[in-house]
């Protein structure tokens, strides 16, 4: 028991059934004395409770208008949980039943009352309060415990999910270059006879220029030397390794001037054109021409998926990404989250069409090199490959996000300005 006695409210609404009740704890040998708050009906009980708090409480069942379990109802919809004993003049099952189930801890019969039962009854209820209290806390810590263990689950997911991004980006990079270093020894080698196959029939064509069957077979082997120099002219921009020419640009110019170049074609196709560009876009040091040729080269799969017209929509964006820099031997006694974070600039470009869109099985193999989903005489498989090169030697990154038969999305992301000082040299 409480040092300082029990606290107990006795809502009882017959004085003498009061006194009896009082007796009755004053014969008990209850030490400290249990101090008794007496109120004669449920709406004096209602506001005392609103203002303190009681160890017990005791109800009689009978209180006129409003009975014990109203009463009790109120309480505990108030979301006081103080345990209810229940005292009534006869013992009435039923009652007791519905006592019980509107939340009552126990249900005694007056005329059987005495010191022992009623202190025994209450010892009861205050101990299957304080179990409730320890459940009620033990699932309150198994619920935290459970969001955290699901916290960290999807912290661990985003992580792995990360690191997937980061082994493919890194796969799809060593498996380029390799490839690229294979194709600048393969494409030297197939120029050179290419080269003498090519001389040989511009001799042909002088010394037969008069025989139209065999002049028609050399008009069809320079068409097909055109289209290997055309593959190996691309494999060898794939390739190349020299150094590019950065300059401070503007990313919503170049992609003015692509489009501009592309604007007729567009027009023809029934394509419509929206550009959302972010006029306040920092310049960022770029090689302008090979950009362009990202850009011209997403831009013309764009039309092409469009055969039947449709919306190619070109999006620019000034956007922030939390990014730990300069993680020195010192952090690695910090904890995770006092190591210090930047918000690093990235700008992202977006070029969207509603055409056919990507099959899902496509998807992983969109930027292997000699990939493409045209037919032989309409593309070589070469552009996406270039592209993501090209995005690569930047630092940036390249993909792409499409259903298929909804239209596709390729989203690049440049790193910006490193600090505000050198974004203000570039204006």
């Amino acid at each position: 028991m409480d040092k300082q006695g029990l606290k107990i409210l006795l809502v009882e609404d017959d004085e003498d059934d009061a006194f009896f009740i009082k007796d009755i704890m004053a014969d008990s040998e209850v030490e400290p004395r249990p101090v008794i708050k007496h109120v004669l009906n449920p709406k004096t009980a209602l506001k005392v409770l609103e203002s303190e708090s009681f160890d017990i409480c005791l109800f009689d069942y009978r209180l006129g208008e409003m009975d014990g379990i109203d009463l009790l109802r109120k309480v505990r919809k108030m979301g006081v949980e103080t345990p209810v004993i229940f005292l009534t003049g006869q013992n009435d099952q039923e009652i007791a039943v519905e006592a019980m189930k509107s939340g009552a801890t126990d249900f005694r019969t007056k005329s059987n009352l005495t010191s022992e039962t009623l202190i025994q009854s209450i010892r009861f209820a205050i101990q299957l309060r304080k179990e409730e209290d320890r459940r009620e806390f033990a699932e309150t810590r198994l619920k935290k415990s459970n969001e955290d263990i699901q916290a960290t689950n999807e912290e661990l997911q985003k992580s792995l999910q990360k690191l997937r991004e980061a082994q493919d980006h890194l796969l799809r990079s060593e498996k380029l270059a390799s490839i690229g270093r294979l194709a600048a020894g393969v494409c030297h080698e197939i120029l050179n006879p290419l080269n003498i196959i090519s001389g040989h029939v511009q001799a042909l064509k002088m010394e037969r220029e008069s025989d139209e069957n065999l002049g028609e077979d050399l008009y069809s082997i320079t068409e097909e030397i055109d289209r290997i120099e055309k593959i190996v002219g691309g494999l060898l921009k794939f390739s190349r390794k020299e150094d590019m020419e950065l300059k401070h640009s503007d990313i919503n110019e170049e992609l003015e001037s692509v489009l501009s170049i592309m604007e007729k074609e567009m027009f023809l196709d029934n394509i419509q054109v929206v550009k959302k560009f972010d006029l306040d876009l920092p310049r960022i040091e770029i090689d302008a021409n090979r950009m362009r040729q990202v850009f011209l080269n997403l831009v013309n799969n764009a039309r092409y998926a469009m055969e039947c017209g449709g919306v190619l929509t070109v999006t620019t964006e000034k956007i922030y990404k939390e990014e730990i820099r300069n993680r020195r031997k010192t952090d690695a006694e910090k904890e995770p989250e006092k190591i210090e974070v930047h918000q690093e600039i990235f700008l992202r470009i977006k070029i969207a069409d509603t055409g056919t869109g990507i099959k899902k099985s496509d998807m992983m193999k969109l930027f292997d090199p000699f990939f493409t989903t045209k037919p032989e005489d309409k593309g070589t498989g070469l552009g996406l490959s270039i592209c993501y090169t090209i995005i690569e030697k930047h630092l940036g990154t390249i993909e792409v996000e499409s259903e298929y038969g909804k239209g596709a999305t390729f989203v690049i992301e440049l790193p910006g300005p490193t600090n505000s000082s050198s974004e203000q040299e570039l204006f």
